[in-house]
């Protein structure tokens, strides 16, 4: 079974394109799942052994934005497992939970997002996929330069959160 990082995913726009209604940006990336995986469950092995390193660039993008009044991450509690609409995981906030899908996303003055975290069928049959789809919509022209600096940030930081335990860091 391949178990590489497929970075151009078809994105699953599902809940996220729904919320959102029209939006800016959208990409998508996946990872081969073992058989019986939910959504839920992938969710939580993505926030396993996440590096350091992305802490670091999160809070540093923070301290960034603070300044320019935009959202900053609420520390999530590390001990709370619970995935249900209005806990925090991590940066985000569910949204809603189901079986194939956990939505998740923020809004602020800058631009809105949404991350879904989605288990579906492999379109060559070849067992279940987890894709992580990120939808943007831009509020004003800063959100579009807000995201275009953080952009090559995210593209590394998803394909590093989904790629398979045990290829290094």
């Amino acid at each position: 079974m391949d178990r590489a990082v497929r970075r151009r995913a078809v994105p699953e726009l599902g809940a996220a394109g729904a919320s959102l209604r029209s939006y800016d940006h959208v990409d998508a990336v996946a990872v081969d799942v073992p058989p019986g995986t939910g959504a839920q469950d992938f969710v939580r092995s993505l926030a396993t052994g996440r590096p350091a390193w992305i802490g670091r660039l999160l809070a540093l993008r923070d301290r960034l934005a603070a300044p320019f009044g935009l959202r900053v991450r609420e520390r999530a509690n590390a001990a709370d497992d619970r995935i249900e609409p209005g806990v925090k995981r991590g940066p985000f906030t569910v949204l809603e939970v189901s079986e194939e899908e956990v939505l998740c996303g923020e809004d602020d003055k800058h631009l809105d997002f949404r991350v879904s975290f989605a288990v579906r069928p492999r379109a060559d049959g070849a067992g279940r996929e987890g894709v992580c789809t990120t939808v943007v919509r831009f509020n004003r022209p800063v959100g579009r330069l807000y995201f275009r600096a953080i952009e090559p940030f995210h593209h590394l930081i998803v394909a590093r959160m989904l790629r398979p335990r045990g290829r290094g860091a």
